[in-house]
């Protein structure tokens, strides 16, 4: 135990000089790993890209095939007596059965045979005309099922449907020309009258599969190899090993479960045709030397992985627990405890850091309640030079109603506006403290807006409503008049009509509400925005105190519960609801009220 804690008492650097002399293989087993991966990816890519090659080859000749195949199917659209045939009505011939004679024989001889000679690889082709029922036909096979009609057949049904394109059938049963059905793959297409555009009938190309399996001979020669082709039915129509030609994709894939661990799988697919090409192989059989190799390192690397690891994590332990700790700490930091502290139970860099840290929270601490005394004061600072700054416009348009009540009326109404306008005054400067009575604030608000009636020609009515029961309590000096300003200043229009402003004030639950409604203009979403962010009012009014101030006024004084809510509707007015809690003021103002607002 006593090395032990020697060993913890030591600095970081000594620890990581310990542990990197423990682990000086450790960088010769990475360095092995490493040259294995690399040569094994070497060796993988070179395979994976010799099978690319195979496979892209194998596309371009299919294609070359299949190229070869729609190009026969395009020849009878050239030979107008052809097409005169198809569009013949036999019913108004004298000699019908001549005239088909001869039609046939023309059709056999001249287009099927011509397109024969010019592609060896065909099979036989057939044409269905849509005027009748007789069915053109050559192949090398003589015999014919008469019975059989392929208008229910689904390749069959693609041609018609696609008359604009030659359609490549990929491995189906033809029924029509042999009397035993034989594997085949066939082009398709509808015989169009280019002046009328009707469907004249189906001509069908067919090729023997052999003929596709010739092509790729070669492959068979590749072992541990399966490469094979999938038409755009899912049939293979050719592979490497001949059992899973006529199979279905998802058979052959059940039956060999390739997955990306075991096999090496390479596929294309060809824009011509839209046919899959395929190759497997597994990978075992390819990297059996390899393998050997591979198995004895892999030994040799898990015994010096085994030591490495063990040796690592007991010492890196003794160097990041104590700092895991510590983080945890400053999480705690983070989300605003600071009564937490660190172990200090080493002498090394953690155990340093750790008494730094404690320092560090302390001193946060302090800071915090000292930055908390220091807003408050600046708070009231600010509130106090607010208080103390008249706007010269606001006196002047005030002294100029004074001046024009004198000369129009006969002074019979100065007595009460500068009644109301000293009450103002001295509210605003009589009184530095930052919390007032409801009572006090009401009588304030009161004299502000029968000073704004003369000023805007009473273009507005008032009504102040405060429950009993809340006169005594306090609340923030100059917190209503922002609103009041805001309301009159900007939701009121100088038009004929009668605009209405009412505040009320009332307990709700252990809290006071304040609601200031009017049945102004409204304020619009980018407004209302601009509006709670204002420090300072921009309008030459009674004092430079902005909305958003007095809703960051409330935060920091009672907290997020407390604060202004705006509710507006362009058009229709505004009703501002703002929420205090109770507090009873020490002194009494009964007496003082004035009535029109209590």
């Amino acid at each position: 135990m006593r090395k032990w804690s020697r060993f913890r008492d030591r600095n970081i650097r000594e620890k990581l000089f310990l542990t990197y002399t423990l682990l000086m293989i450790v960088p010769l087993v990475v360095i092995s790993i490493y040259f294995y991966i690399y040569a094994m990816s070497v060796f993988e890519s070179r395979i994976v890209k010799s099978f690319q090659e195979t496979n892209q080859q194998m596309v371009s000749t299919a294609d070359s095939f299949v190229s070869s195949m729609f190009k026969s199917s395009e020849q009878p659209f050239y030979d107008e007596r052809l097409m005169q045939i198809l569009s013949k009505d036999y019913s108004a011939v004298t000699y019908e059965t001549f005239e088909k004679s001869m039609d046939f024989r023309y059709i056999s001889d001249n287009v099927f045979k011509g397109l024969m000679t010019f592609n060896p690889d065909i099979d036989s082709i057939l044409i269905y005309p849509v005027n009748n029922s007789l069915i053109y036909r050559r192949g090398y096979d003589t015999t014919f099922n008469y019975k059989y009609s392929p208008v229910t057949e689904p390749w069959y049904r693609t041609i018609v449907n696609n008359a604009e394109r030659p359609i490549l059938v990929g491995m189906h049963q033809e029924k029509q020309m042999y009397a035993k059905p034989r594997s085949v793959l066939s082009v398709g297409r509808v015989l169009v009258d280019v002046g009328t555009y009707q469907k004249l009938g189906v001509l069908l190309v067919n090729f023997r599969m052999d003929k596709l399996e010739k092509l790729f001979s070669g492959l068979g020669d590749k072992q541990d190899v399966n490469q094979f082709i999938v038409d755009d039915k899912g049939m293979v129509v050719f592979s490497s090993d001949p059992v899973m030609i006529g199979m279905k994709y998802s058979q052959v894939m059940a039956k060999m479960k390739p997955d990306n661990e075991n096999y090496y799988v390479v596929h294309d697919e060809s824009n011509v045709s839209g046919w899959q090409f395929y190759s497997i192989v597994l990978r075992d059989k390819l990297l059996t030397e390899i393998n050997q190799i591979r198995n004895f390192s892999t030994l040799l690397l898990l015994l010096l992985i085994v030591l490495g690891f063990v040796t690592a994590y007991l010492i890196s332990g003794s160097i990041t627990n104590p700092i895991r700790r510590l983080n945890r700490l400053m999480r705690k930091v983070e989300k605003g405890d600071f009564d937490v502290t660190a172990q200090q139970d080493s002498l090394d860099e953690v155990g340093h850091l750790s008494r730094s840290f404690n320092r560090m929270t302390a001193e946060i601490k302090e800071l915090i309640e000292q930055t908390k005394i220091e807003e408050k004061k600046k708070r009231s600072a600010e509130l106090n030079a607010l208080q103390n700054q008249i706007n010269p416009h606001f006196i002047y348009n005030t002294l100029s109603v004074i001046k024009w009540m004198a000369q129009a009326q006969m002074a019979n109404n100065i007595t009460e506006t500068v009644d109301d306008m000293i009450k103002v005054l001295s509210f605003s400067t009589r009184n530095t403290q930052e919390f007032v009575s409801i009572e006090e604030e009401a009588a304030f608000i009161h004299s502000y807006l029968e000073l704004l009636q003369l000023r805007y020609f009473n273009v507005f009515d008032f009504e102040i409503d405060v429950a009993p029961n809340v006169l005594e309590c306090k609340t923030l000096k100059f917190m209503v008049q922002p609103f009041v300003e805001n309301a009159v200043f900007h939701g009121f229009a100088e038009d004929s009509r009668q605009y209405n402003l009412s505040i009320r004030v009332q307990r709700k639950g252990g809290d006071i509400q304040f609601t200031i409604s009017d049945n102004g203009m409204g304020i619009s979403e980018e407004q209302l925005s601009r509006l709670l962010q204002q420090e300072m009012s921009d309008a030459q009014t009674m004092n430079s105190i902005g909305v958003g101030n007095v809703s960051r006024r409330l935060k920091l004084h009672f907290g997020e519960k407390y604060g202004v809510t705006i509710n507006s509707v362009k058009g229709e007015g505004t009703t501002v609801l703002i929420l205090i809690p109770t507090m009873e003021h020490p002194q009494n103002h009964a007496g003082t009220r004035k009535e029109g607002y209590a």
